[in-house]
């Protein structure tokens, strides 16, 4: 189940239309969305003179560092070395491997290794769910925003072929967990530095 889900992504929906899209959502300019939020309501604050609204934004500012810390840490450092798991593009053949460096797309062969790091978990996937569920929990009008965010980082690991479908899932829980934990970080420091 895990190669069929890996292969919709990557072989069946594989087109010119998506690949400028997924690629997009790989790279690290992504992430800065997740920072338009937060930079619109620091504008607001500071243009209303709202001195709660500023201080909460930079506690979230805080404890979102703080939450891509721990899931990079974890999941490079811990997950990575502790499984072991040799990435798709280097073990399947036949399927899409985008190479950055040279603005390429090519075709696995199952041997050649393309990517050095391992696979599970998905660092990407872990860094940015534990954003958007951060996010997601003090803000969740835009809940749906953030995760979809998210979840586009996600799939675009597999449709890059660097990540099996529970190499995501796995980075989707790390990230979720890590920001549950980050959460109580954020109300411990607004009944700290917060009146009213």
């Amino acid at each position: 189940m895990d190669k069929e889900i890996l292969f919709f992504f990557n072989q069946t929906i594989h087109s010119e239309l998506l690949n400028p899209v997924f690629i997009f959502f790989s790279s690290r300019v992504a992430a800065l969305l997740f920072l338009i939020f937060p930079l619109a309501l620091l504008v607001k604050g500071y243009r209303e003179k709202d001195k709660n609204l500023v201080k909460k934004i930079y506690i979230m500012l805080i404890a979102t560092g703080i939450t891509i810390a721990l899931a990079d840490i974890i999941s490079s450092r811990i997950f990575k070395p502790l499984f072991q798991r040799p990435r798709p593009c280097q073990t399947i053949s036949d399927l899409w491997f985008w190479k950055k460096k040279k603005d390429i797309w090519i075709l696995s062969d199952g041997i050649k290794s393309l990517k050095g790091s391992y696979s599970f978990v998905s660092s990407h996937a872990s860094n940015s769910m534990g954003v958007a569920v951060l996010w997601s929990i003090f803000y969740k009008r835009w809940a749906w925003l953030f995760l979809s965010i998210a979840i586009l980082v996600g799939v675009s690991r597999m449709y890059l072929g660097v990540h099996y479908p529970s190499d995501i899932i796995g980075g989707f829980a790390l990230g979720s967990f890590i920001a549950i934990f980050c959460k109580y970080l954020v109300e411990i420091l607004k009944k700290k530095y917060i009146k009213g």
